[in-house]
This record gives structure tokens, sequence and C-alpha cells, in this order.
């Protein structure tokens, strides 16, 4: 990970901190830039001991340039310490003695040769691509809420990573009762350029005939949920943005034979035609399908979760596609697989906890009588479940968001499950208070 700065699109440079450190013997990018250079012979040159050096040296450097005429000068941070730099607030450039920060282009001074602004006029372009009989759907795509880009950093985070562990469809219930999709079926969205599997949720929130799919995992997390391989490669002519929220699609029912959830405290290897993969506090979790079932359940989840050895304990009924199998070691679990020929029924984050714990009652694929079931997780940075917040707002009441922070804390840390919180405010049956 990035330990230095990073700078926005309004010139605030803040400080980037790695969160975890470097697995193996894997060094920083600094370091081993540096290592470049002195084994070339430029010892001295290149003799940093951190990023703070190297964030001085820029800052100095910046300084002179702006002598000659550049805008960017930093060179008023040219004199920070190891203890400002690990402290760095974030600070919009320019920092120097004669100015800090401010509107940039108040006075004008743009970066034209006659310093004038230029407005580029616009008019409005259909997308290139139309939909058609084969693709009657529009596909946008972008982020969800509790993770970033390409889930390099968000991804490693189980707390993050429980809100929404797999990627998704959002499909209108006409759409969806058209197509003949049920919630938590899988679908198969295709379009000109290549095809993805995700999991199907049905509602509202989008209009007929338009799609939303989230855009964060890769190869490693859900290699048949690549949404890249559903946009073509048109650009805008002027800011070459990429068509990513207009694409044409055609969806279907995919014809799962059997659907699955894992749970593991190690790494999971898993080969069927659709996996996804996150991160838990004690592992991974994974939801996979495939369109022909193993002859043998418990030889594929002995290498799905590479167990040759393991004492295995099962649950199988072959006649009606259901298998249930954990592995336990002294005592404790090691991994689990619940299989059934329909999207599997089980608390999936109560058995995300598991992996590591004595977990006698496993295969049970549910919390013990005395244990409620807190339901998915709404508010990331607390752990509040679904069912938690709607029995706290119908027994007690609650009535606003606030209520329910100071009732349960959810919603009162990094704020972004607050809109999720109103919702459920909007839809919940709060008791009238008696006149």
């Amino acid at each position: 990970e990035k330990d230095g700065t990073v700078t926005n699109s309004d010139r605030t440079i803040s400080r980037q901190r790695a969160a975890l450190p470097p697995p193996g013997q894997a060094r920083p990018d600094w370091a081993i830039l540096a290592e470049t250079g002195r084994r070339m012979g430029w010892a001295k040159a290149f003799d940093y001991q951190s990023p703070a050096e190297i964030f001085r040296e820029h800052a100095a450097l910046s300084g002179i340039a702006g002598r000659f005429g550049r805008d960017f000068d930093i060179s008023g941070l040219a004199a920070l310490d190891d203890a400002g730099y690990a402290g760095f607030e974030p600070t919009r450039w320019p920092v120097n003695a004669a100015k800090q920060g401010g509107r940039f282009f108040a006075g004008g001074g743009f970066f034209h040769p006659d310093g004038r602004a230029r407005f580029i006029p616009v008019t409005h372009r259909a997308p290139a691509a139309r939909t058609e009989p084969r693709f009657p759907f529009r596909l946008n795509t972008g982020r969800v809420r509790d993770q970033w880009h390409t889930m390099t950093r968000t991804g490693l985070s189980p707390r993050l990573s429980a809100h929404l562990a797999e990627p998704f469809l959002d499909i209108h219930p006409t759409d969806a009762d058209r197509l003949g999709l049920r919630p938590a079926d899988l679908a198969r969205v295709s379009s000109p350029t290549g095809s993805a599997i995700l999991r199907v949720r049905i509602t509202d929130a989008v209009q007929t005939g338009q799609l939303f799919a989230p855009m964060h995992w890769t190869g490693e997390t859900a290699p048949s949920a690549r949404i890249d391989a559903l946009i073509a490669g048109a650009t805008d002519p002027v800011s070459g943005q990429p068509e990513s929220k207009a694409a044409v699609v055609a969806v279907e029912r995919f014809p799962a034979a059997w659907y699955g959830f894992a749970v593991s405290s190690g790494e999971m290897s898993p080969t069927p035609d659709y996996w996804a993969l996150a991160r838990t506090t004690g592992g991974s979790r994974a939801e996979l399908a495939g369109v022909q079932a193993p002859g043998d359940w418990e030889t594929a989840a002995r290498a799905l979760f590479a167990l040759p050895a393991a004492e295995a304990v099962s649950v199988t009924d072959p006649k009606r596609g259901i298998a249930r199998i954990a592995f336990h070691r002294n005592g404790r679990l090691l991994a689990a697989l619940f299989v059934a020929p329909e999207p599997v029924a089980v608390m999936r984050d109560y058995l995300a906890t598991l992996p590591g714990t004595e977990a006698a009652a496993i295969l049970t694929g549910r919390t013990p009588a005395d244990v409620p079931d807190p339901g998915p997780v709404i508010c990331s940075c607390f752990g509040i479940g679904l069912n938690t917040l709607i029995d706290a707002i119908e027994s007690r009441g609650l009535a606003s968001v606030d209520a329910i922070g100071a009732a349960l804390r959810a919603g009162t840390n990094c704020g972004s499950c607050r809109p999720e919180l109103a919702d459920l405010l909007a839809r919940a049956r709060v008791p009238e208070a008696a006149e």
C-alpha cells in the first residue's frame, strides 16, 4: 500500500497511510526505486530513508520551479519534520511565503497563452450504444457505499465487506417478472462485448428497461462478474470519459443446477461457473453456483478448502440436491459448505463469524434458539444488522435517524448508512404514542 500523499482535483494534498503492513518481503515502491538508484551508482542521491525525506525534497524543488513561473509550489512545506509529516492535515497548494491555498483562478491567469478561461460548447449526444431487440436493457454502473474502485484496499476490510459481500444486478419488478427472475437468483447479463453473472436484486429503485450493477469486483474476487466485460470502448470526444453508464445488455436467468455458500478460516480455491469471495474477521466467505453438480460433495469441499485430511461432519440428501459439510480440527471449525438446488437459505453474516470457534451446531445454518439473528449488516462501523434495527425501531418507537443513533450507535460514526436508516424509518411500523 502507498504511504505518502495524494492530491485531489481541488489541489488539496492529503496524507495517505498504509492500513496493513506489506506481506512477506514486499517493500514500498519508494524503497524499491531508492535501492535501484543506489545499485546504479547514485548512492548519495538515493539515500532516502522515509517518505518524509522524499516529500521534503519534492517540496523544495517545487519552489525552484515556482521561481520560473510554475504554479505548483509547496516550498513552504520543505522544512516539515517527520512528526509534522506523520500528522500532516489536508492542505491546498500553493503553500509558500507569498500565498497559501485560496481560489486559484480568482484573479484569472488560466493555463493558456492569453491567460483567459476557455469554454467548450457542447450539445447533447445520444449514447453510442443503442438498445435493440437483442440488447433491450440500458445498464448503469457505479460504486456501492462501502467499497472504492477495485477494492484493493477496502476489499481487505471484513467490516466493509460485510455490507455487500458479492456483486449484484438491480432490476425492476416488472422486468424481473417477465424474465422469470426471483430474488437471489443469478442472472447472465450479456452485451456486444462480453457477459457477466450477477446476483438478482428486484427493486423499484431502477426504472423498467434500466439496470444497475456495481463496478468493484475483479478477477480476484468474482471473475465471472466483471462489469468491464460489458462496457464498450466508446468515449466522450472531449473529456475521454468512457461510456460506462449506458451499456446495452440482455438479461436471462443463469441455469444453475446448484447454489452454495462457504465459510473458511483460511483461503479458498473456488472453481465453479460462478463464485464471489469476501474477507471475514476469521478468514473468508464465498458464494458459489454451477451448472453441473460434482459427483461427491465432500471431495469437492476438501478441494475447495484445501483440507484433504480434516475431520468432516456432514448432512446430505442427494435426491433433493442438499449437502452441508463442516470440517473441524481439535474441536474447532475450519470450514463449512452449504449446498442446495436454489439460493442457499442460511444466516450468512452469523456463519461468517464461526470459523475458528467450536461451532458445534453450524450445520443448521442458523443462530442458536437463544441468540437473535441480527440480519444483514447495515451499519458497518458498529456491525448493526437489519433485524436489530427493525426490532429497535418498532419496539422502542424510534422515530428519527438521530434516535436510532442514540439507541444503537448506528449512523453516528462515518454516517454513510444514514440514508438507509432513513429508508428503514419510512417503511417501519412505529407504534403511535397514546393520547
